[in-house]
């Protein structure tokens, strides 16, 4: 007879005889409540069965959700990252020690009835949250900030709970016809659950490849504010701004032109991709990603093969960039001698905002689709979460703030470089990208998704640019600075082709330029000409008079009437999946008129960037 069956009246004994059981249910029936609660509790196992029950219990519950989850979405996504597995891997050990040691104890101290409804919960929602991620989760958009129509997905969530109710009550039922066979499915699942997990683990770790991680150096922020007082080149880069949504605020606020006079909008420019990656690495070194090659090296074969910056470093002048690190460099070593202000102080992770962020992220994807949007986060957050080594030094470290910029940019002002024969100075800002956190006057604001949000968040940006010209023109240096004010890429979304989104079949980036010279105050002006990316380039180079003849012709070296072919890469999607088709369009003409657009080649993405796993 199996111990474990005696903690209670033993009802499901079937060697008793009739008379036997008679007498023991009469008894059962005339147990008071005191009785009944002290039956819950009584229990005459050993109490290694219920330590090897509880142990296998809270560890498949913990290994599950806070290693396995927490290590597999780090090593399947690692481009997003600027902490690398070393930072990760101690105090996820730590957490998971410390849980398992918690729950096993917590779970051993109970007995009876309630030691095996307590195991059960806690089996059942591991069983569940495993099966979500593997079966069930499997389609659930990119966290890149988009809004997530939640409120769209009612009936998909209550037939997920459904689903969820079905097999967590399952383990209750076998404990009600059979203990012995709960107890063996108990540890049996349990340990298989581990083990499965830990051989996806390994084989995850044996086929991935580390390099692409950061190196322990950053972006500064120490000279953020400062320009020379001879050339200075500014470019501030709105996240996402198409052109449409530059028209848009200029017609609802038509007295916002007259805060930029002297500048010209170009109404006819062409992107190069359709996200931030790659488009920002190739405005910055002109090498094309292909996505046939693994990221890290791609990353690290433009920025060898690129010499944009570095002719601008060679010529004398100040090379300042500030953006988003692992988007843009993802390891600073590849940008060294070609970007002025790259950190050297010792970095690390804030351990807390770190593994907080892990930690959403690993339940985002185990927990039923209700309770998803409780665990919904930004990725392009997690690069906050780098900061000192040394907490005695002001944190130096750049990452995308816009509030904070302009409320720093306020109190301080600009400052001059006086040694400095000249710089080119680079603002990544989060523009009209989503989740919109910011208000037209340049504080921080909750989370919104409506153009409403939008506008107000390119507003503020606009803002805090007005007030850097304003900062410029106190020093006496707006007259001799070109001001450059455009996008990466225009609107995005999930497309396996432009034109299925019919409310704007084509994709174009805003482009303001206010060239050195030019402080009249002369209304803005508009500008058709056919124009891409590869123009800014040369654009630069050759306000800081730098020799621009391998770069292609600058804006005002492109004709109106040009006919050249001009090319736009873009990501094409199949369901939730960015990154499966690199389709190449060919544009000729106005690149607002869709007919003057074709697909010249389409390929699969062989090394993708943006599909989280």
């Amino acid at each position: 007879m199996d111990n474990e069956n005696q903690y209670s009246t033993d009802s499901d004994m079937m060697s008793e005889n009739p008379d036997s059981k008679k007498k023991k249910q009469n008894k059962k029936h005339r147990m008071s409540f005191g009785d009944k609660c002290r039956d819950l509790w009584h229990d005459r196992r050993p109490w290694h069965k219920r330590l090897i029950v509880a142990a296998l219990a809270s560890l498949a519950f913990v290994y599950t959700l806070f290693v396995f989850g927490i290590l597999e979405v780090y090593i399947a996504n690692i481009n997003f990252y600027t902490f690398a597995i070393d930072d990760l891997l101690p105090p996820t050990i730590v957490l998971a020690v410390s849980l398992l040691a918690i729950m096993t104890l917590v779970l051993y101290l109970l007995r009876g009835r309630i030691f095996n409804y307590f195991v059960t919960v806690i089996f059942s929602s591991t069983v569940c949250a495993y099966i979500q991620c593997n079966f069930l989760g499997k389609h659930m958009d990119s966290l890149d900030g988009s809004e997530i129509q939640w409120e769209g997905m009612t009936k998909n969530m209550l037939v997920n709970l459904l689903i969820w109710a079905v097999i967590f009550i399952i383990p209750f039922i076998v404990h009600y016809f059979s203990r012995k066979t709960w107890r063996r499915m108990v540890s049996f699942v349990s340990a298989l659950l581990v083990l499965m997990q830990t051989a996806g683990l390994v084989k995850l770790v044996v086929t991935s490849d580390f390099v692409d991680v950061v190196s322990n150096g950053y972006l500064s922020n120490s000279t953020i504010y400062e320009v020379s007082p001879q050339k200075n080149v500014i470019m501030f880069l709105l996240d996402r701004f198409d052109y449409i949504w530059q028209e848009e605020i200029f017609e609802a606020y038509p007295e916002l032109k007259d805060e930029f006079d002297d500048f010209t909008t170009y109404d006819n420019v062409c992107g190069s991709y359709s996200r931030t990656f790659p488009s920002v690495c190739y405005m910055l070194t002109g090498v094309k990603c292909e996505y046939d090659i693994p990221i890290y090296s791609y990353f690290k074969k433009a920025w060898t093969e690129g010499t944009f910056l570095k002719d601008i470093k060679d010529a004398g002048y100040q090379s300042k960039i500030y953006t988003e690190v692992n988007y843009v460099i993802k390891n600073t070593n590849n940008a060294v001698g070609k970007i002025d202000n790259i950190g050297t102080q010792v970095r690390q992770p804030n351990i807390k905002s770190m593994m907080t962020s892990m930690i959403d992220l690993s339940m985002y994807r185990y927990s039923p689709l209700a309770m998803k949007p409780f665990f919904w986060c930004y990725t392009g957050d997690l690069e906050n979460v780098i900061e000192s080594a040394d907490s005695t030094v002001a944190l130096d470290i750049h990452s995308t703030d816009d509030p904070a910029f302009y409320a720093n940019l306020v109190s301080e002002g600009l400052s001059v470089k006086e040694d400095s024969p000249g710089s080119f100075i680079f603002y990544h800002m989060r523009g009209a990208h989503d989740p919109y956190t910011m208000d037209s006057d340049g504080s921080k604001k909750d989370s919104g998704y409506s153009a409403e949000d939008r506008t107000k968040q390119i507003l503020g940006n606009f803002k805090m640019i007005r007030q850097y010209m304003d900062d410029l023109k106190e020093l006496g240096l707006y007259d001799d600075t070109t001001i450059i004010i455009t996008a990466d890429h225009g609107r995005t979304g999930y497309f396996s082709r432009l034109s299925e989104d019919y409310s704007c079949p084509t994709r174009q980036i805003s482009l303001m330029v206010k060239p050195a010279g030019a402080s009249d105050g002369q209304p803005m002006k508009y500008d058709s000409r056919p124009l891409t990316q590869d123009n800014i380039r040369a654009t630069v180079l050759k306000a800081l008079n730098i020799d621009h003849s391998g770069y292609g012709r600058a804006i005002d070296e492109v004709p109106l009437d040009d006919t050249e072919p001009r090319y736009f890469y873009m990501n094409s999607s199949e369901g939730y999946f960015r990154d499966k088709e690199l389709v190449t369009y060919k544009i000729v003409g106005d690149i607002k008129d869709v007919d003057n657009w074709s697909i010249e080649s389409v390929k699969e993405i062989e090394y993708p960037f943006y599909d989280a796993n």
